[in-house]
């Protein structure tokens, strides 16, 4: 279905984390320009990046005391998932605009703003089972039947640095996002979230195994 100018579009469907990225294609040629183009939105991420940084001793924190609530109660609590949810919605939307060059202008860094590339989450509810609060067992159990997606991920961002190598041409000479860039980067960010949801102890259901 057809979206308003600098409105999102919704990549993906039929699990509770799909990703919505701008309809919008014009883009400023000067971002095509090689290396530089991604090394000074890079720079401009920095504000960003701290965000990220000072969030990440919150995740360090639920890396290590997480299992509690998960044994005891089968559940994670609200306050975790609203954390681990807007850490995902802002590492989601750095990695798109940095290194996906992803239109529709700068990302916010207030939280709750519309960005042109937004995670969504759909919890039909926050229990989870027990068996994950195992302390080391939940966790390592949960990198292991992860494998098959680690091993996806790393197939799917080599083919996303190779389309780098092209990915300025069509910015830089018509200062459009070509389409197939907005469909693969979307599908590919859509894919990091979900595994990355998971991999969180966030309580959504294993992930499929390839993008759709």
């Amino acid at each position: 279905m057809a979206t308003s100018p600098g409105a999102t579009a919704p990549v993906g469907g039929g699990y509770p984390v799909s990703l919505r990225v701008t309809d919008e294609r014009e883009l400023n040629r000067l971002w095509g320009i090689p290396l530089v183009g991604v090394a000074v939105r890079a720079i401009l991420a920095i504000p960003h990046a701290v965000v990220l940084m000072i969030m990440g001793v919150g995740i360090y924190a639920w890396t290590f005391l997480g299992w509690i609530p998960i044994l005891l109660n089968g559940r994670v609590p609200a306050i975790a998932v609203k954390f681990l949810t807007e850490y995902l919605h802002r590492y989601t939307r750095i990695a798109g605009y940095v290194a996906c060059l992803m239109p529709g202008g700068y990302p916010p860094l207030e939280p709750g703003a519309p960005s042109p590339v937004d995670v969504q989450l759909d919890l039909e509810s926050l229990t989870i089972n027990r068996w994950w609060g195992i302390p080391l067992f939940g966790a390592l159990a949960r990198i292991l039947v992860l494998l098959p997606h680690i091993i996806v991920l790393s197939i799917i961002w080599t083919v996303v640095a190779l389309t780098w190598l092209v990915l300025w041409i069509p910015i830089l000479a018509f200062g459009r996002y070509p389409e197939w860039a907005a469909s693969f980067y979307g599908s590919a960010l859509r894919y990091t979230a979900r595994f990355a949801a998971y991999a969180m102890f966030l309580p959504v259901p294993y992930p499929p195994l390839l993008p759709n």
